[in-house]
């Protein structure tokens, strides 16, 4: 999940094309691994009132991530954008009741600051306010994805993380359906302009492939792992995000890692051995 910034930044084509080309891909995938596992049964238990909240909230929550990682340096948005693992823990104290062990807090802060350090940018501060509505879109983008985490916590089914994604990405589909077709008739709903829909091969072909192969797989293994361990461990390992991150900056677009970043990576990395040793 961690490379998506290179992805928007890399391929040539609107932040629209990019959203619906991920809402399709993982739509079909998930739909298809649902019958592939053998939960078909499943669909029947899927309602139009679920499919439609849950499809708001992931509209929303890719709408300002990708507007996010389009307009901020790659440090600023990571910064800001993975602090949704402390928002996962505050939530499941105050709705799971889970308790956070004293012995744990010192390590969780290590990670949080290990965080920092990584994703801390050669020039200004994480707080850089230059881009304001990119920075609260950042925000936005964390608070949506502690939404999504306990969409899947709070799931009756451990075995129905892929019918969660299907509805999640199914239901953001038929929200736009809507301004898909409006925008391909060049309709301008209230005055506001909707972009057309890029059908360059070129621009689909890659966005097809990483969302399938690499977006879809890594977002279904999180949303799979959700019901089998704590928020605590789950929000934990969130945090090598940020190193997987700065690993490929410098791996696609030659960001040479700094003595800060290596440190803060170490920090993550020893927080994180050390909490699942426990």
């Amino acid at each position: 999940m961690s490379a998506y910034p290179i992805l928007i930044k890399s391929v040539p084509t609107n932040l629209w094309t990019q959203m619906v080309s991920r809402f399709l891909v993982y739509s079909v995938a998930a739909f298809s691994a649902v019958i592939v596992s053998g939960n078909s049964r499943q669909f029947a238990d899927i309602s139009f009132k679920t499919m439609g909240g849950a499809g708001l909230l992931n509209l929303a929550h890719i709408g300002v991530s990708y507007k996010a990682f389009s307009e901020l340096s790659p440090g600023n948005a990571m910064a800001i954008f993975y602090t949704y693992p402390i928002w996962n823990v505050i939530g499941a104290w105050f709705i799971l009741g889970e308790t956070i062990p004293l012995a744990s807090i010192p390590w969780i802060l290590m990670a949080l600051i290990g965080m920092v350090l990584v994703a801390h940018p050669e020039k200004g501060t994480i707080l850089d306010l230059e881009k304001p509505v990119g920075t609260l879109c950042a925000l936005l983008a964390a608070f949506t994805e502690t939404g999504i985490y306990f969409y899947f916590k709070l799931m009756k089914e451990k075995e129905g993380g892929f019918k969660g994604l299907f509805e999640l990405y199914g239901g953001a589909g038929l929200w736009m359906l809507p301004a898909l077709v409006l925008g391909q008739l060049n309709a301008k709903p209230l005055g506001l302009e909707i972009p057309k829909i890029d059908f360059s091969w070129k621009v689909w072909a890659p966005m097809i492939l990483f969302n399938l192969f690499i977006g879809f797989t890594g977002y279904s293994l999180r949303v799979n792992a959700i019901p089998f361990v704590s928020t605590a461990v789950f929000s934990m390992l969130s945090f090598f995000g940020v190193v997987a991150a700065y690993v490929f900056g410098y791996l696609f677009n030659g960001e040479k890692p700094s003595i800060m970043g290596g440190i803060g990576a170490l920090m993550i990395t020893v927080a994180n051995v050390v909490l699942l040793s426990k």
